[in-house]
C-alpha cells in the first residue's frame, strides 16, 4: 500500500511539474526579420546547382571555407 501512495505523489508531483501554464508558451519568432529575396536566392541557387559540392554548408561552426 506505501508503495503504490508514493507512485501516486511521484507521478502528481510529474504531472504539476510538467503541466502547462500561461507563461510556459514557447516564444514565437517574428518572421519580419527574414529577407524574402535573400532566402528566394538562396533556394535557387541550391536547385540550380550543378552537385553537392557547390551547395554545402560553410557557415560558421562547419569548419569549412566559403566556395571561391
Amino acid at each position: 500500500m506505501g508503495t503504490i501512495a508514493i507512485a501516486v505523489v511521484l507521478l502528481g508531483l510529474l504531472a504539476w511539474f510538467f503541466w502547462p501554464t500561461k507563461g510556459s508558451a514557447p516564444a514565437r519568432r517574428d518572421t519580419d526579420d527574414i529577407d524574402a529575396a535573400e532566402l528566394e536566392a538562396a533556394e535557387r541557387d541550391v536547385q540550380e546547382a550543378p552537385d553537392a559540392e557547390h551547395v554545402r554548408d560553410w557557415g560558421p561552426g562547419t569548419g569549412q571555407k566559403p566556395l571561391p
